[in-house]
Order: C-alpha cells, then sequence, then structure tokens
C-alpha cells in the first residue's frame, strides 16, 4: 500500500463499515423505517445512482471490447483488463444494491424462475445478471494466471472472443431497456427528460461516458503508482498553460516527455469526446423535435439542471479535448474524464429522481441510511478494485502488491499521526482500528428508533358530499386516494345489520369506531390499550372508594397471589363481550391490545371481500388495486406529435 492511497482507503473502509451497518438495518427494519421514499417517488437515490447510473458508468468492457476484439484496434489492447475489472464491478455493485432496494430482498430469485417477457425489468435483470457472468469470466483468466493454472488460462482465451461479443450484445440490449423503463411516464416525467428517444440517448451516453471512466482510472492509477509511464519523467518548469491547470488541481501531473501511454489514453478520450459530440447533437435535436425547447426557456429549476448536466456530460468534455493544450495535458483529459462520468451519473439522478418532482408536488432526500448505503456498496467496490489491481497484473504485468512491515511499536513516536503513518502500516491493524469506531457511531446515528419521528397519525376519512354517503380515504394524504361509496355499499350488503363485516370491533359502547381511531399509523401497528386510563375507567365502573381508587383497581384483571403482568391478565373478552363488539364473538387470536397498519387493516377488509365477490359476480379484476385506487387506473398516452 502506497502512501498515496493509504488515506483514500482508511476513507473508503470507513464509508463501506458505515454502509455495512447501515445494510443491516434496511434488512432488519424494512424500507418504511430506513428511507425516505413514498408512493409518488418510489425510486429512492440507490436504485439511480447504483443500478441504474452504475451500470452506465461500467460500460468500459462493453466499449473497449468492441474496439480491441470487433475493430481490431490493438493499441487500446492494455486498457481491455482495466475495463473489465471496472465493468464486473460496476455490475456487481448493482446487483448488490438491488438486493436492498426490493421490499422482499428474500425473493431476489424469483425473476430466475418466475418469468415476466413482457416486463422491461425482467429484460434488465436477466441481462444485468448474464453480464455480470460474462464479466466475470472475461476477468478469470487473470485471475488464474496469478495461481499458474495454464490449462484454464489457455480454454478461457479461447473463448475469449465469443464471451466479448456475447457481452457487447447484452450490454446493448438492457441499456436501451433501462432507458424504456421511463417511457411509461409520460404524464409525470418532466419534459426536458422524457422523449421517445430515451433508449437511444441511454445507450449513445454510456458509450461515451463508459470510455471516459476507463481514462480517468487510468490516470488516477497513473497518479498512484506508476506516473512516469503515463506522465513521462519530473520537468522543473511546466508550460504557463500547464502552470494554471496544476494550480487549479494539483501539482504531481506534470508537462513534460510524455510517457508511453498517453497517445493512447488521448486517443481513447478523443474517441469518447467524438461519441458524446453525437450525444450532444442528439439532444439538441430532441429539444425541438419532441418540444423541450420551450421547458428549457421556461427559467426554472429543472431548466438550469438540464444544462449543468448536459455542460459536464458532453460540453466541458467536448471543449477540453478540442483544445490542443489541455488535450495533451494528462490533468485536462482527466477532467473531462471526471466531467463525463458526472455529468452521465447527474443524468440519470435526473431522469429517475428529480424529473419527476414536480408531477409528485413533492421533494424527495435520501436518509441517512440510504446514503450509507449508496456509498457504502460503491466504497466496498473501490477496495475490492484496490485489491485486485494491486495483486493482479490489471495494469501492468508486475502489479504493485502491498507489503505489511514487521516490528510494530519498536520505535518512539512523537505524535498520533506519526504513529497512524508509521506503526499501523499492515492494513488489518488500521481496518481493525477504524471498525472499533466506526460500528458503534454507525449504529448510533442510524438506528431508526433513534432518528425516525414517531409515524404520523393516519387522518379520518373526508366526506366527498355533505352527507358523507362518499368517503375519501387517503389516510397520510399522499394522493392515492380511495373514494368509497359508504352508503351504497352499506345498503347492498344488508343495510344496518352489514356494518359489523367492515367494523368488526368498536371501543365501549360504540357502535361503529371509525378504523383510523385503532389503525393509527400507516404502515406500523398501534398500541390501543392505554393502561393508565383503563385503571382510572374500572375505578369509576366498579365504584372503587379512597384517595386514589384507581390503584386499586388492578384486582379486577389481574389475580392478588401472583404478580401483575400481561401473562396473567384476563381475558379482555370476560367484561366487554357486550360493549365491543358487533360480530357475535371475536377471532380467538385477536389481540385486543394492539391494531395493525391502516394499510394492512383496508386491505385485508377490502381486498379480501372483493376476491370472494369477484368469483359470484364473475369479475375477475374486481381485487385488483385499480379497483379502489383511481389513480392506479391505466391512462391513454397523449397523442404523437405531428413532426
Amino acid at each position: 500500500m502506497t502512501k498515496r492511497t493509504r488515506v483514500f482507503k482508511d476513507v473508503l473502509w470507513i464509508i463501506a463499515l458505515a454502509g455495512l451497518v447501515a445494510a443491516a438495518f434496511r434488512l432488519w427494519f424494512g424500507l418504511g423505517a430506513t428511507t425516505n421514499l413514498s408512493d409518488s417517488l418510489p425510486w429512492g437515490f440507490w436504485k439511480i445512482l447504483n443500478m441504474v447510473g452504475g451500470v452506465a458508468l461500467s460500460t468500459s468492457g462493453f466499449m473497449v471490447g468492441l474496439l480491441v476484439y470487433v475493430l481490431r484496434l490493438e493499441r487500446f489492447r492494455p486498457y481491455v483488463k482495466p475495463a473489465i475489472l471496472i465493468a464486473f464491478l460496476g455490475y456487481g455493485c448493482s446487483c448488490l444494491a438491488l438486493l436492498f432496494d426490493i421490499g422482499l430482498p428474500h425473493r431476489f430469485w424469483h425473476p430466475i424462475f418466475m418469468w415476466n417477457i413482457n416486463s422491461f425489468l425482467f429484460e434488465v435483470f436477466w441481462c444485468v445478471l448474464l453480464y455480470f457472468t460474462v464479466t466475470a469470466i472475461e476477468l478469470a483468466p487473470t485471475i488464474f494466471e496469478h495461481f499458474n493454472t495454464e490449462k484454464i488460462v489457455k480454454i478461457l482465451h479461447r473463448i475469449a472472443f465469443v464471451v466479448v461479443v456475447i457481452g457487447i450484445s447484452l450490454s446493448s440490449l438492457h441499456h436501451s431497456s433501462l432507458g424504456s423503463l421511463f417511457l411509461v411516464t409520460p404524464q409525470r416525467l418532466h419534459a426536458l427528460w422524457y422523449t421517445p428517444w430515451l433508449p437511444f440517448l441511454f445507450i449513445v451516453s454510456t458509450m461515451g461516458a463508459g470510455l471516459m471512466v476507463v481514462v480517468l482510472i487510468r490516470i488516477l492509477w497513473a497518479r498512484w503508482y506508476d506516473s512516469d509511464a503515463v506522465f513521462g519523467p519530473k520537468v522543473d518548469k511546466p508550460t504557463p498553460v500547464i502552470s494554471v491547470i496544476n494550480g487549479l488541481t494539483t501539482s504531481v501531473l506534470r508537462q513534460g516527455p510524455e510517457g508511453s501511454e498517453m497517445p493512447h489514453i488521448r486517443s481513447l478520450a478523443s474517441i469518447a469526446a467524438g461519441i458524446l459530440g453525437l450525444y450532444l447533437g442528439l439532444k439538441i435535436i430532441d429539444l425541438f423535435a419532441h418540444g423541450g425547447w420551450e421547458a428549457l426557456l421556461a427559467g426554472t429549476w429543472e431548466s438550469w439542471l438540464y444544462l449543468v448536466e448536459l455542460s459536464l456530460a458532453a460540453v466541458i468534455p467536448i471543449i477540453l479535448m478540442v483544445l490542443p493544450a489541455t488535450r495533451r495535458s494528462p490533468v485536462g483529459v482527466g477532467i473531462a474524464a471526471g466531467s463525463a462520468a458526472l455529468g452521465l451519473a447527474l443524468n440519470r439522478l435526473d431522469v429517475g429522481i428529480f424529473g419527476y418532482f414536480h408531477s409528485a408536488a413533492k421533494l424527495y432526500f435520501p436518509s441517512l441510511i440510504e446514503w450509507a448505503v449508496t456509498l457504502g456498496v460503491v466504497a466496498a467496490a473501490g477496495l475490492v478494485f484496490f485489491f485486485i489491481a494491486e495483486h493482479f497484473s490489471i495494469f501492468s504485468e508486475h502489479p504493485p502488491a502491498e507489503r505489511s512491515q514487521a516490528g510494530l511499536f519498536r520505535l518512539s513516536f512523537g505524535n498520533l499521526r506519526q504513529l497512524w503513518n508509521t506503526a499501523l502500516t499492515d492494513s488489518l491493524h488500521r481496518v481493525s482500528l477504524i471498525a472499533v469506531f466506526i460500528i458503534p457511531l454507525g449504529f448510533v446515528l442510524m438506528y431508526p428508533p433513534y432518528y425516525n419521528d414517531t409515524p404520523q397519525l393516519v387522518r379520518p376519512a373526508a366526506g366527498v358530499d355533505m352527507e358523507r354517503k362518499v368517503l375519501n380515504i387517503d389516510g397520510n394524504r399522499s394522493g392515492l386516494k380511495t373514494e368509497f361509496a359508504h352508503a351504497e355499499h352499506q345498503k347492498r350488503l344488508g343495510d344496518s345489520t352489514s356494518c359489523e363485516k367492515c367494523h368488526h370491533i368498536s371501543l365501549p359502547n360504540d357502535k361503529s369506531t371509525p378504523c383510523s381511531r385503532c389503525h393509527r399509523h400507516m404502515n406500523a401497528p398501534s398500541c390501543i390499550f392505554n393502561h393508565e386510563e383503563h385503571l382510572a375507567f374500572v375505578a369509576e365502573d366498579v365504584r372503587l372508594a379512597g384517595w386514589h381508587p384507581e390503584n386499586h383497581s388492578c384486582l379486577q384483571c389481574h389475580p392478588d397471589d401472583s404478580p401483575k403482568t400481561a401473562a396473567n391478565v384476563k381475558d379482555c373478552m370476560s367484561c366487554h363481550d357486550k360493549d365491543m363488539f358487533l360480530t357475535d364473538h371475536p377471532l380467538p387470536d385477536t389481540d385486543l391490545k394492539q391494531a395493525n397498519s391502516f394499510m394492512e387493516a383496508m386491505h385485508l377488509t377490502c381486498v379480501e371481500c372483493h376476491k370472494k365477490e369477484a368469483a359470484k359476480l364473475n369479475k375477475p379484476h374486481l381485487g385488483d388495486c385499480q379497483t379502489c385506487h383511481e389513480s392506479l387506473r391505466s391512462r391513454p398516452l397523449p397523442e404523437p406529435r405531428i413532426l
């Protein structure tokens, strides 16, 4: 481990360990308690950045493989292994992030056996999974070479061309399909980002930015390990243009005799800039062809964000690669590559998140756990990258393997920094010390009950008309409402005798308690038994005397000769069988102290009844979501514009 990467790796370990704690909380507590997702904005930060953006930034394997194996540009062969490693880690991140994104992670295997050939997501899942397998096969020869398994390496080299062609095909398919995912939301996605050309724009942008990622990683690796190979030997007097660039960035990347790789890196970046030029042209044509130009001139924050995105993704990289001074500079090429990668990530965030703020009429900001999981997955991939690149022949035939120093703590140290940089040179010691501090700190900062507010109380149904014949049920006012024809249901099911079908329990001496009185939270169960109030009610009902009669009411529910606990309390129905239930007798396992969530109560009551009635009335779709939720019903697509 070089001194240049030591601090960087420490930061990656801190982020990765914090992400590990956050991932455990997400799997244990679920999406509702750990994220800021909502029904109107259900695709979160990790879905878009790690999944949609991650695979886009990892197209280096697809593009470099195309240049070397198909177009036979042998000068780019040294970049095949780095590109494959980037693709392998990028697609691995996407698969891992998807595990945390889905509501039921233990069912991640369902698409493998339960096919839905009409879904874009099904095709994306299979392409990503298969391409991840392809990248693993492409990376395997490098790993096996390290262990001197020549026979396996020869077999893998023989099938390399076929594997690369399959990888190119898979990558082309799923990148266009990722763009197609957003074509189903023409009424929701902002006009600046919604276009029928989304599938084509997605794949063109990934081709250009994917090559730029390889360029950026190669320049950074040279900065850390073998700068002379790319930047040339050090000189004392850089040219004035490079002095300005170095003053803004770093003085290590210097002007001088070019290293052996710099012309190839520049050539690779130039090809990427040409593709980004095509992307920029398509975006400009698209603005005129599909009406986005008016939205761009509206002066909204979306229009400014669109300009920033386009500048980072295409304009800045193209300008830097066109100007001779910056094109010849490793710093200039590195800035162009970094700008293209950042612009591509911003584009995916715009299409997947920011573009929906206007139609959702609300903002979304990721929770601390979402940030930790997203960045933790990326940090973990970075650590794996360093391990593989340092121990296997990715960038050179002689990788800079880590060497741990023996004889720790044999020297005297003047300060903590000297101790950290000299004594703790062994990775295991440093990571262990980092984990001792980060894991407990992450637990305290991200444990959901510590920072989550009390779940929002469900609001009672509002009457659509004065007589409340129709009720508007929207417990958390999220817009996913249901207009419930209360009077019509009551009449059809048996007038006043039908109340018990829905109002299965009521407060004492109440006829039909509203659902929201017990099912108080949308996604969380509620404790509806107030012990202190119950003591006072019992004392008043039994007419106990004394200064504090409620203190003597315990014997009404608990035995006298044992501790007063929930385990030995008598059945609630022994007292409330006549004043709470409308049905003849409640279910034997009904817990009167707890009420399930409002959503669960509604779905269990309505959906189960609708399914039974569907068979009787021969209406197979009566139990579907859109029967009650008008907002989920299909809407006609807008009429196509005549060009």
